[in-house]
C-alpha cells in the first residue's frame, strides 16, 4: 500500500518553490494565482511557513525567504562538497565541447539533476537542478541502469522487451549512453560514469543539446573530453585530488 502524502506540506513546498532569483518576494494574491488556492488558505499556509521561520515578512503583506531556509541552504552547500567542488570542473566542460553540461544522481524516482552548465550558444538547451528524468529514453538512465544488477533492475523495468530494447550490454561495453531525441525530440545527449574508488557509478556527467548536432562524429569528438572530465570527478570524489581546478 502507497503511504499517503501530507498535501499541507507538499502545498508549503509549492509555495516555497514560488520564490526566484527574479522573484524575490510572494504574496498571498501570488500564491493564489499561481498555485489555484483561495486567497484564505494562501494566507494561512504563508503564515504558517513565517511561524515555522522558512519565510519572513519585511512589508505587510509580502514575504521573502527566511533565516531557516537560508541555514538549511548554507547547511546543504557545505554537506555535498563533491558538488560544489564539481561546478568548475563542469564550467570548464561547457566552455570545452560548447554544449550544456549537467551531472545526475540517482535518486528513488529517477536520475536527478543536482548540477548544470549551460552552454554559451545563441539558442542551447538547458535543466532545472532538482528536474528528475526518465530512466528507460534519457542517457542518464540507460547508464544508471547498465550499472545495476538484475534484481535492481526489476525495480525499475519489469518488461523484458523494454530490456531487450535498451541493449545495456553494449551500453556497459562502450562505456557510455546516448540518448537520440527519445524522452524529448529535439534534445540529445551522451553520458559517461563517475565512478567511485571501488568502481560503483556514483554519479552520471553528461553533454546535451539540439539533437540535429549530437551526430555520431561529434559524439566521438566529445567522449574524450567527457571522460577526462569525469576521471577528474572520481579523483575529488576519492580524495585523490582534493579541489577541482579554477
Amino acid at each position: 500500500m502507497t503511504t499517503p502524502l501530507n498535501g499541507s506540506l507538499l502545498k508549503g513546498f509549492a509555495i516555497l518553490g514560488l520564490l526566484t532569483s527574479k522573484r524575490s518576494e510572494i504574496s498571498a494574491t501570488n500564491v493564489a494565482a499561481d498555485l489555484g488556492l483561495n486567497h484564505a488558505t494562501a494566507h494561512r499556509l504563508l503564515l504558517t511557513l513565517e511561524e515555522a521561520g522558512a519565510l519572513v515578512c519585511y512589508r505587510r503583506g509580502y514575504f521573502s525567504l527566511g533565516p531557516s531556509l537560508q541555514k538549511l541552504g548554507a547547511l546543504a552547500e557545505q554537506s555535498d562538497q563533491l558538488i560544489t567542488q564539481a561546478r568548475p570542473v563542469i564550467a570548464d566542460l561547457a566552455a570545452t565541447l560548447n554544449e550544456s553540461v549537467m551531472i545526475c544522481r540517482l535518486s528513488r524516482k529517477g536520475p536527478t539533476c543536482v548540477a548544470v552548465e549551460a552552454s554559451d550558444r545563441p539558442f542551447s538547451v538547458t535543466m532545472n537542478i532538482g528536474t528528475v528524468l526518465p530512466m528507460t529514453v534519457t542517457a542518464q538512465g540507460k547508464l544508471w541502469l547498465a550499472s545495476m544488477t538484475s534484481p535492481e533492475l526489476t525495480d525499475w523495468v519489469d518488461d523484458p522487451g523494454t530490456l531487450d530494447a535498451l541493449n545495456l550490454d553494449q551500453v556497459r561495453r562502450d562505456g557510455y549512453a546516448r540518448n537520440r531525441g527519445e524522452n524529448e525530440t529535439c534534445v540529445g545527449a551522451v553520458s559517461v560514469p563517475v565512478l567511485s574508488g571501488g568502481g560503483e557509478t556514483i554519479l552520471t556527467l553528461s553533454a546535451f543539446g539540439m539533437v540535429g548536432r549530437f551526430t555520431d562524429d561529434m559524439v566521438s569528438t566529445t567522449l574524450p573530453a567527457l571522460f577526462a572530465a569525469a576521471e577528474n570527478l572520481t579523483d575529488i570524489a576519492t580524495g585523490t585530488r582534493r579541489t577541482a581546478p579554477a
